[in-house]
């Protein structure tokens, strides 16, 4: 009965040795501003270390001595003396603890790198994205009249940095969050979302604003605040604002190199990166929802100052609900279910320089063919010289073990400003469909709070000698956007030849671990009415790109 005694009274000595043992190790230290005084505090934590390794070598003789009390004439260890090392122990513990009590905390999880706070409520996560892209054409000039409407020949082959972003995230006094991320590449271009015409709105010749562009930009700049309005979020600031689904998939967890025109065009009206925006986003067990006013791309006001008009930027309103009535983690088995819309309530204002005091308010539709290394556009309406426009979609998608499956429907409009007899309002369409399957297991995980998936997380990291490959995946789309209007239309001020595009996409993804990723892909791009009527071609495009995100 006595040994059993002294067994237990050794086993509770090792357990809690073992607990301050694993809290010192395991809690980084907090850094210092003055060398001496981190000098200090290691070695007070090094004369600690040493004392509860003299008790760690105390601990093991005793349990030696139990151990051997039943065969060895040697007197067994008493109760007396496990007291007094218990005791010895816990008060080691508590030191310990005391020591690391205001230090920080330092986590590592999927290759993001997050510094709290002891408590919790300040953090700070580091960013760091940065995509290189090359591609090659297969033809310099796809169209058959490219020359004639003013398309800019293809590159054969070319280069990009699609995004190399630096910047922050984290929260602050627990309830309230920010996020600070600069673009410094990508290229400007001639992709164009909203745009003004020249003195009226029968102008033959329209000047375009590149928004945000395609160059170094501002990506987010917002603050947030939670608390009392859980589940939901308000927040101000510069964001891309929720679209649709292809829109909250993070740039880093695409399937393919870019969003597909379709998506691009909803998210281009009122969202994108830099929007102005404020309101509120949210989400429950299964289902998300999002609502915003948003102005214009972050350091874009009216391109020049209307004399006597209302205001000068862009307003609209734009809003997500979507629900995931089926969630199984244990199989992925997935099933989403989503709208979205977006109302431009007031277009940009613009004065022509040619004749003073006449305003127009431009809307564009356009994007390039869901690729960026070059910056010629096909898909283009022009500015239309609108009072509003709008955009309305549907989502579906599905995910079960490794595969996954996702799709889109869009229908855009303009309400136009001042139409001539016999032009009417245009409306435009476009869709898109895309899957994958993971050939390595690993799979898309759905993210509620955000109502999209993920990239996969390789199960192991790629290391070849030891017979580990990472992630593979394989993945296909099509898309289909139409910005053609009333083309046969006897007036022509009523046609709208934004051009038809058709994409068919192939690629293989390879994940060697969180941080890397390669995309290896290919399109075949059909043309029509690029600009004019019957002005149709098609081309190939490969491409491959080097992702780097932690």
């Amino acid at each position: 009965m006595k040994s059993l005694r002294t067994v237990f009274l050794a086993g509770t000595a090792l357990i809690a040795l073992s607990g301050a043992a694993f809290a010192q190790s395991d809690t980084p230290t907090k850094p210092h501003h003055h060398r001496h005084v981190a000098d200090a505090g290691s070695d007070r934590l090094d004369r600690l270390e040493h004392l509860v390794e003299q008790q760690a070598q105390e601990i093991q003789d005793l349990k030696s001595q139990v151990n051997q009390s039943g065969n060895q004439a040697s007197a067994p260890v008493s109760a007396a003396q496990f007291q007094a090392l218990q005791s010895q122990v816990t008060e080691t513990e508590a030191t310990v603890k005391a020591a690391t009590a205001n230090q920080a905390t330092v986590k590592f999880n999927h290759s993001h790198l997050t510094i709290a706070s002891p408590d919790g409520r300040y953090t700070f996560q580091p960013i760091v994205d940065v995509q290189g892209d090359w591609a090659s054409y297969s033809k310099g000039q796809p169209l058959a009249n490219g020359g004639t409407v003013g398309k800019n020949d293809l590159k054969s082959s070319g280069e990009n940095f699609r995004r190399a972003s630096i910047g922050f995230q984290g929260t602050f006094a627990g309830d309230f969050g920010y996020k600070f991320l600069y673009d410094f590449g990508g290229a400007n271009g001639d992709e164009t979302y909203q745009g003004y015409a020249a003195a009226n709105s029968g102008a033959t010749t329209y000047n375009t604003s590149t928004g945000a562009g395609t160059g170094p930009h501002i990506r987010y700049a917002w603050v947030s605040y939670k608390g009392f309005l859980a589940p939901f979020t308000f927040q101000i600031g510069a964001m891309p604002t929720p679209a649709n689904l292809n829109d909250m998939t993070s740039a880093d967890d695409l399937l393919f190199n870019e969003r597909p025109s379709p998506a691009q065009l909803s998210r281009g009206l009122d969202g994108d990166d830099g929007r102005e925006s404020v309101g509120f986003i949210g989400n429950g067990s299964i289902w998300q929802a999002s609502l915003f006013l948003t102005g214009d791309t972050f350091g874009k006001a009216a391109l020049i100052a209307p004399q006597t008009t209302y205001g000068g930027g862009q307003e609209a309103v734009v809003g997500r609900f979507a629900v995931a009535p089926w969630q199984d983690p244990d199989t992925n088995f997935n099933v989403h279910l989503g709208g979205n819309f977006g109302y431009v309530i007031h277009p940009q204002e613009s004065t022509s320089t040619a004749t003073p005091g006449i305003t127009t308010y431009g809307i564009t539709f356009s994007d390039r063919p869901e690729l960026r290394v070059n910056n010629v556009t096909f898909l283009n309406t022009g500015a239309i010289n609108a009072t509003s426009a709008y955009s309305a979609g549907i989502e579906a998608a599905a995910s079960y073990g490794p595969f996954l499956v996702q799709g889109e429907n869009f229908w855009y409009g303009i309400d136009r400003n001042n139409p001539a007899a016999n032009v009417t309002d245009p409306s435009f369409s476009g869709w898109y469909v895309e899957g994958s399957w993971v050939v390595t297991g690993e799979v898309h995980h759905y993210n509620m709070a955000t109502a999209s998936f993920a990239r996969p997380s390789p199960a192991v990291s790629f290391d070849p000698l030891n017979g580990y490959w990472g992630a593979w995946e394989i993945a296909g789309r099509y898309s289909n956007t139409d910005l053609d209007y009333d083309v046969t239309s006897k007036t022509a001020a009523d046609r709208v030849f934004g051009g038809i595009q058709r994409i068919t996409s192939a690629g293989i993804n390879f994940y060697p671990n969180d941080t890397l990723k390669f995309m290896f892909d290919w399109q075949y791009v059909d043309l029509k009415d690029i600009g004019a009527l019957n002005n149709n071609g098609s081309y190939n495009t490969v491409s491959v790109r080097t992702q780097v995100t932690f």
